[in-house]
């Protein structure tokens, strides 16, 4: 496998991510799909699944040296980072149904803001960046820096289109939440509430 394979990769799948989670392409979908359109989240989430772990395969069979031994202290660090974040989207995922989420019931249309989300806007990505950066941590190498180079070089555009989107829906109150809660790291004082 070469370096390129994983370059051209993740930015299609990532292309990809962005076009299938689109409100235009979820509009068209519900049109040609009618009543199975429900069904278009579980094979987004399928789709999305694996990509992921076909990239993380391709990832893992390219051999390349570590910049650094990834023992002791780095992989104490890799750790902490890995399961903090693995939190942080556990809570993140506590404000959805599984059912809804994956496609299987329809998902109510509103605007949350409660637990994790009264810290950040965005704790999924909050903790994608943690698990990425202890992702890197673990595996200290040229094949995984691509992909977590990738990952947090696409966060900023996932989240501008996500808020595109999240503005489109919920308007007014979406912008009153976005001036008052952070888009990924939490304000001190918010901390101790």
């Amino acid at each position: 496998m070469t370096y390129g394979v994983l370059i051209v990769g993740w930015i299609v799948y990532l292309g990809l991510h962005s076009v299938l989670a689109s409100a235009t392409v979820k509009e068209i979908s519900a049109r040609w799909l009618g009543s199975y359109h429900r069904f278009y989240r579980l094979g987004y989430s399928i789709f999305s699944t694996v990509g992921l772990v076909a990239l993380l395969v391709v990832n893992g069979s390219i051999a390349a040296p570590y910049y650094f031994e990834p023992m002791g202290i780095p992989r104490f660090i890799s750790l902490v980072l890995t399961t903090v974040g693995v939190i942080v989207m556990q809570l993140a995922f506590r404000n959805y149904r599984l059912k809804a989420f994956l496609g299987f019931e329809e998902e109510e249309s509103r605007l949350r803001t409660g637990g994790v989300l009264s810290r950040v806007r965005h704790p999924i990505y909050s903790g994608l960046i943690l698990v990425t950066v202890g992702f890197f941590v673990f595996i200290p190498n040229l094949p995984t820096l691509i992909t977590c180079a990738s990952i947090l070089l696409y966060l900023p555009i996932g989240i501008y289109l996500e808020e595109k989107k999240l503005i489109r829906e919920f308007g007014d109150a979406y912008l009153k939440y976005r001036k008052e809660v952070p888009a990924l790291i939490p304000r001190r004082n918010r901390l101790a509430a």
